[in-house]
């Protein structure tokens, strides 16, 4: 009888951890549902830019205006940038024509005229047009309803949402491919398709397991309040990565693309940082979080340690900004430099 008991109550909290389990499961689903209907709602398709999106340009341009030369000397210089929704693209610009875009209008608070074009193939990174490469971002609207309708219908949207800071911080993103491109054209050039980097070595065990040391110096590195514990931890990261390249006969191909890529998108991810350090969104907030984004097999990876490189040569050496544009400059490098030196 006991026993019987016993097994009708088992029985009963199975129930209820089960209807728990759906509980939790319908919420989630509905709650994504009802995020993603409050967005599709959205008009991703005007053929004028709204209010709200020119706000959100003058943020980006205020925001350089007033911090752009401690992100990169001389980068607030140009403000120029292409926005666009899912049907159409505008380009906010000082110059009088473009060929292939038509005039819209003149917008006071932007002091600049804005352009339109249709989006048949819009590219968040830097636009080549006429003679110079623009920075090019989606609307807030379009990459929220995107990202919306792209997560599993069990994850809560509104995790990945980004807040009208990290908008700002990701138009200045792309607006730092532009100043690549306009100022080390080559280099640019040659490596701005650049992707899947070392996506020979995902299997590799050995790799992903040093890789990972790699960013838990690099962001012990950044946390270090003393000049000497910085220096400490960077020795160690350059030593964690020379270690993988070797015990992973790394070809010198394979590494040039790592040093590429982190110059191309470490840069790129480094501004984003510090201009969403207002944000409250989770997305932002988890940019420094080093060593989980490093465990996820892709480009990614690297567009957080060279992030993580940017931010840690600002502790041992303001200077080293005024270098990013020579011919291979590479930060593990002048890393090295810094360590050889001390």
């Amino acid at each position: 009888m006991a026993k019987v008991k016993k097994f009708r109550i088992l029985r009963l909290i199975a129930k209820c951890f089960l209807g728990f389990i759906l509980v939790v499961v319908l919420g989630l689903i509905v709650n994504n549902r009802l995020c993603a209907l409050k967005y599709n709602k959205l008009d991703t398709e005007s053929d004028i830019l709204t209010t709200a999106e020119i706000l959100a340009v003058k943020s980006a341009n205020d925001f350089l205006c007033n911090n752009g030369d401690d992100i990169i000397k001389g980068f607030k210089e140009d403000t120029d940038l292409i926005i666009f929704n899912d049907r159409y693209e505008f380009l906010i610009s000082d110059d009088e024509a473009v060929p292939g875009w038509s005039f819209v209008g003149n917008n006071a608070d932007l002091g600049k005229k804005i352009f339109r074009r249709n989006a048949d193939n819009p590219q968040a990174f830097a636009v080549f047009v006429g003679d110079k490469w623009i920075g090019s971002m989606g609307t807030q609207n379009r990459l929220n309803k995107f990202m919306v309708n792209a997560v599993p219908l069990f994850f809560p949207p509104q995790v990945i949402i980004l807040d009208d800071e990290h908008y700002k911080a990701t138009i200045i993103h792309e607006k730092v491919h532009a100043w690549q491109a306009n100022n080390n054209k080559d280099r640019f050039v040659s490596i701005k398709t650049l992707h899947d980097v070392c996506e020979g070595y995902y299997d590799s065990q050995e790799f992903n397991e040093i890789i990972l040391q790699e960013a838990y110096y690099l962001e012990q590195a950044i946390l270090a309040e003393k000049y000497e514990e910085v220096l400490a931890y960077s020795k160690e990261f350059l030593e964690m990565r020379e270690r993988r390249r070797t015990v992973c006969k790394m070809s010198m191909a394979d590494i040039q693309n790592e040093i590429d890529f982190e110059w191309l998108e470490g840069l790129a991810r480094y501004a984003e940082y510090k201009a969403s350090i207002n944000s409250n969104g989770l997305v932002a907030k988890e940019l420094l979080d080093i060593d989980q984004k490093v465990k996820v097999k892709g480009d990614d990876r690297y567009y957080t340690l060279g992030m993580g490189q940017a931010l840690v040569l600002d502790k041992l050496q303001k200077e080293w900004k005024s270098k990013v544009l020579d011919d291979n400059f590479s930060m593990e490098e002048y890393m090295k430099e810094i360590c050889r030196s001390n």
